[in-house]
C-alpha cells in the first residue's frame, strides 16, 4: 500500500514550504479534477515545483495524494468537530437534520477523496483511526440521546441508537456517492432524514 509518509522530513522552513505548497496544490486538484487525472507532471506544473523536487520528498504519486488527503483531513476534522459539538444538545429533529446535513456536505465537498478512499480501503481505516472522528459521533450522538431518552425508541439502548443512526447514516451516504447519485440529492437528503427519524418514540 501507499503511505502518506514523506520520504524525509523538511528541515529548513523554505523546504516546510514547498511541502506545504505541494499539498496544498494536490488537495485542489482532487476535489476540481478527480485522483485519476493527477500525475506528478500535473503537480509539477501548478506549484512550478520541479518533479525532482517533488520527489525529494514523496516516493510516488499516490504518497503525494494520500499526504495530501491526511493534510487536508486534519484542517478540515477541526470544522467538522466544532459543528458536530454545536448541535450536540439540540432537539431529536433538529439535530437529525443538521448532522446529515453537515454528512452530506461534507461527502459532497470531498467526494473525489471520498471515491479514492474507497478504493484504498487500508488507508481509509487508518485515517479513520487517527481522527478519531468515529469515536467523537458515537460519544455526541449517545449523549444526545440520553438527553433526550424520552423521545427516542424504547428499548433501544442510548449506545445502539447511536450506532444505527451515525453508521445507517455514513454508509448510506456513501452508497449514494459511489452510486453517482441514482437519484436527486435533494430526494436523498429528505429521504435519510426521514429514515433517521424512525428512531424516534411514537
Amino acid at each position: 500500500m501507499p503511505s502518506s509518509k514523506l520520504r524525509k522530513a523538511p528541515q529548513q522552513q523554505r523546504s516546510r514550504d514547498m511541502v506545504a505548497k505541494i499539498l496544498s496544490a494536490t488537495a485542489r486538484l482532487l476535489r476540481s479534477e478527480g485522483p485519476e487525472t493527477i500525475t506528478t507532471n500535473r503537480i509539477a506544473d501548478v506549484t512550478g515545483i520541479s518533479k525532482g523536487s517533488i520527489y525529494q520528498y514523496f516516493h510516488t504519486k499516490d504518497d503525494i495524494i494520500m499526504a495530501a488527503i491526511r493534510d487536508a483531513a486534519a484542517r478540515q476534522m477541526s470544522t467538522v468537530r466544532t459543528e458536530l459539538a454545536r448541535i450536540a444538545l439540540d432537539p431529536p429533529h433538529q439535530m437529525i437534520d443538521s448532522a446529515i446535513d453537515i454528512l452530506i456536505t461534507f461527502t459532497t465537498d470531498n467526494a473525489a477523496i471520498v471515491g479514492y478512499l474507497a478504493k484504498h480501503p487500508d488507508f481509509s481505516r487508518e485515517l479513520e483511526a487517527s481522527s478519531n472522528m468515529s469515536t467523537l459521533m458515537h460519544t455526541m450522538v449517545t449523549l444526545h440521546v440520553h438527553q433526550y431518552r424520552d423521545h427516542y425508541c424504547v428499548g433501544l439502548e442510548p449506545d445502539t441508537i447511536a450506532w444505527l443512526f451515525i453508521n445507517s447514516a455514513v454508509a448510506t451516504t456513501l452508497l449514494y456517492f459511489d452510486s453517482a447519485g441514482p437519484i436527486d440529492l435533494d430526494q436523498f437528503r429528505v429521504g435519510l432524514k426521514r429514515m433517521a427519524n424512525g428512531l424516534l418514540a411514537g
